[in-house]
């Protein structure tokens, strides 16, 4: 279980994505299989910015434009 308090939502990808404000985190699923990513996102503008992720569970790389 995650240790993040996703109390906000943002939009990724087209995508609803929980998110943790005070610690930055998102909970992305990776397009390859689904599995949900905590991941880094900080908001510019309002705006989510990330560098993309490795799934933890198929190991594909998740880039940051979506899927």
């Amino acid at each position: 279980m995650s240790d993040y308090d996703f109390t906000d939502t943002i939009t990724i990808g087209g995508e609803d994505c929980d998110y943790d404000p005070v610690a930055k985190m998102a909970r992305i699923y990776c397009c390859h299989c689904g599995q949900p990513n905590d991941v880094e996102v900080e908001l510019e503008n309002g705006e989510p910015v990330y560098m993309g992720f490795t799934c933890d569970k198929c190991m594909q790389f998740n880039e940051p434009e979506g899927c």
